[in-house]
């Protein structure tokens, strides 16, 4: 997959994580992620696109206001590597970690996230 698509996917799902209009969300998620999307990170594992936008909808109610910022981005063979930061709403850094990520087909297929547990 060319590398300028990989960069337009993810840049979708981390913005994703910060949509609050449900159906929005749904909608770009659909149009990225594989119909056998699997998703890793140290408090859940869950598959699909539906499980992974109620996953993002309660991170939204947990961390209000957080967003990601990507500090650091890697791609080879149709896998990414991120390297992020979750930001409040006065720019301060209240967390950090790393995403690797899996593509086929052009979409994205796999996403196992790696951060502190609080």
């Amino acid at each position: 997959m060319v590398e300028t698509k990989i960069k337009e996917i993810w840049e979708t799902y981390r913005a994703c994580w910060s949509e609050a209009n449900t159906a929005g969300r749904e909608n770009k998620l659909n149009q990225i992620i594989a119909e056998d999307f699997e998703f890793y990170d140290p408090n859940i594992d869950l598959d699909g696109s539906q499980k992974l936008s109620d996953y993002m909808a309660q991170f939204q109610k947990d961390f209000p206001d957080c967003t990601f910022t990507i500090t650091d981005f890697m791609i080879h063979h149709d896998r990414s590597l991120a390297h992020w930061d979750m930001v409040n709403s006065d720019k301060e850094v209240v967390g950090n970690g790393s995403d690797f990520a899996f593509y086929s087909d052009g979409k994205l297929k796999a996403v196992s996230s790696f951060f502190k547990e609080s």
